[in-house]
């Protein structure tokens, strides 16, 4: 999978920072639509990032609220979004569908349906804007008809949402550089279109089955969203069953069923993830392969290189030293 890392998106750009809910949601709701904004905790405040860049029909957002927020906005109507987790877990409900998102799922909002998103703190999101007659347009040129349907998550970890995902790091980097350094105008509209068609190709209809968390029973739902939050403590299967109300047993049976892992397999797989992430930030003069290794739940350093080798066909130490 292309990795971006939350630091490097729209670096060099202003950062606008603020811990007031409300000064965050009027940020938000000038850049994008009217919505309501609400902690989804006690606390009253969050710790919002937020840079921005826009050119011509299409933008790039970075977005991290800092904290457990619920989101509702009132619609988009003329634009359309691609949301991408950078880390974490968010999820977006559209009436009767939930897409549970993350580094593997982007959320794709409705542009003519009322929705609703929750984020978790860390979970820091690219964005990218779509304006509605640009992706129609495309759209157009592709299928030769404009009226496509959308479905409301991508699956980045196939061969379409990857493709889609480097068509955006490519326009992404195109934007960010300096004026005399960047591509003629007539390229940069190339790569506009480039990422939008690739869009377009990485998008499942609504209900469709790959890459759609809506069609995961609520019990799998529950049971990522558990191992996302608790990922670094120490959990048993019998520990997870009891959090989710269910029986042992069950639990087996609906993940070997859904996604083919047992829960030690899927608690494994995410702590994988958890640790390339680290790696992939970390300096090797500041933490070691040992260290991220234990802080993501991996005692013997030798199953964990092996581990990590099988999933991402590299060392740790290599991921370390990019």
């Amino acid at each position: 999978m292309v990795r971006i890392l939350a630091r490097e998106v729209l670096r060099g750009q202003p950062t606008t920072a603020t811990t007031d809910v409300d000064e965050a949601h009027a940020k938000i709701a000038e850049l994008f639509c009217s919505h309501e904004l609400a902690p989804r905790t006690r606390t009253s405040s969050v710790d919002m990032k937020l840079r921005s860049l826009h050119r011509g029909d299409v933008g790039i957002e970075f977005l991290d609220y800092g904290a457990d927020v619920r989101i509702e906005p009132e619609g988009l109507q003329d634009f359309h979004l691609v949301q991408i987790p950078l880390a974490g877990h968010a999820s977006m409900q559209v009436g009767a569908d939930i897409v549970d998102s993350s580094p593997r799922l982007a959320t794709v909002p409705p542009i003519d349906r009322p929705f609703s998103m929750s984020w978790d703190g860390g979970s820091p999101h690219l964005i990218v804007y779509v304006r509605r007659t640009a992706l129609e347009r495309v759209a157009e040129q592709l299928y030769g008809d404009s009226a496509v349907d959308l479905g409301y998550g991508m699956d980045l970890s196939g061969a379409a949402g990857r493709a889609f995902l480097r068509s955006v790091v490519e326009l992404h980097d195109d934007m960010i550089s300096e004026p005399a350094s960047s591509a003629p105008a007539f390229v940069q509209g190339l790569l506009a279109d480039s990422m939008v068609s690739r869009l377009l190709m990485a998008m499942e209809p609504p209900g469709g089955e790959a890459g759609d968390a809506g069609s995961e029973s609520r019990l799998v739902r529950e049971c990522r969203e558990l191992l996302e939050k608790h990922a670094f403590e120490e959990l048993t299967v019998p520990d997870i069953a009891e959090c989710l109300g269910v029986s042992v047993r069950t639990l087996q049976t609906a993940l070997r069923a859904e996604t083919g892992a047992t829960p030690s397999e899927l608690l494994r797989s995410i702590r994988l993830d958890r640790a390339r992430e680290m790696l992939l930030e970390a300096s090797p003069r500041e933490r070691s392969v040992t260290a991220v290794a234990e802080l993501c739940g991996f005692t013997h350093q030798g199953r964990f290189s092996a581990l990590y080798l099988k999933a991402f066909g590299e060392l740790p130490s290599e991921s370390l030293r990019r």
